[in-house]
């Protein structure tokens, strides 16, 4: 990867072992054709959790660890209809992707009609988390369209291919290749801007 896309690859820490081409889940010991609740969601939730939090949090949640524990319940429950344990990753980046955009629109909802002042605090997580990835880039992804952001996190955070992106957000590879192009020219925008300040 090089420019903008090295620099999101880059400059966000990656996941390791729960990845795309990373490597995922040793599902060799399970049965394709009959996941099980115990050693292999066992190994997912060791290997995945983090990086699904992660995953939730660069999506713009503002509450991570519960999107990622709540992907995990639904996982949980659905672990023996899966056509197969190379299923269940899969399922479990679309339920985190699909959880944070709820989460987003909710907030959205509520940020409109305020109750009161907003006298939120942001969490102890949210803050150990944007410590440790850069604010600059980070704020730059959450000023794209939703889409545009899961489509650059997908790809160049959790470093998924052009088909799998297009599998965990329901849309066509045609749609991601154009999407991840016009996301990319808004993020150099976006940095070059910041840069200029």
């Amino acid at each position: 990867m090089t420019g903008v896309a090295g620099a999101v690859g880059d400059r966000l820490a990656k996941p390791r072992g729960c990845g795309g081409r990373q490597g995922g889940v040793n599902t060799a010991t399970e049965k394709a054709s009959e996941p099980r609740v115990g050693a292999g969601f066992d190994t997912l939730f060791d290997e995945c959790f983090e990086p699904m939090k992660r995953l939730a949090f660069l999506l713009g949640a503002d509450d991570p660890e519960n999107i990622a524990q709540e992907a995990f319940v639904r996982l949980h429950d659905r672990w023996a209809t899966l056509a197969g344990a190379d299923k269940a990753l899969p399922y479990l980046r679309r339920t985190v992707v699909n959880l944070s955009r709820s989460r987003l629109r909710h907030l959205r909802v509520v940020r409109r009609a305020p109750r009161e002042p907003n006298r939120d605090i942001a969490s102890a997580e949210t803050t150990v988390l944007a410590g440790h990835t850069n604010r600059t880039l980070r704020d730059a992804l959450l000023s794209l369209p939703q889409r545009q952001r899961q489509v650059l996190v997908l790809r160049y955070w959790l470093d998924l291919d052009q088909p799998a992106t297009a599998e965990t957000l329901g849309i066509a590879v045609g749609t991601v290749k154009a999407t991840t192009h016009h996301a990319m020219a808004a993020l150099r925008k976006a940095l070059a801007g910041e840069d200029d300040r």
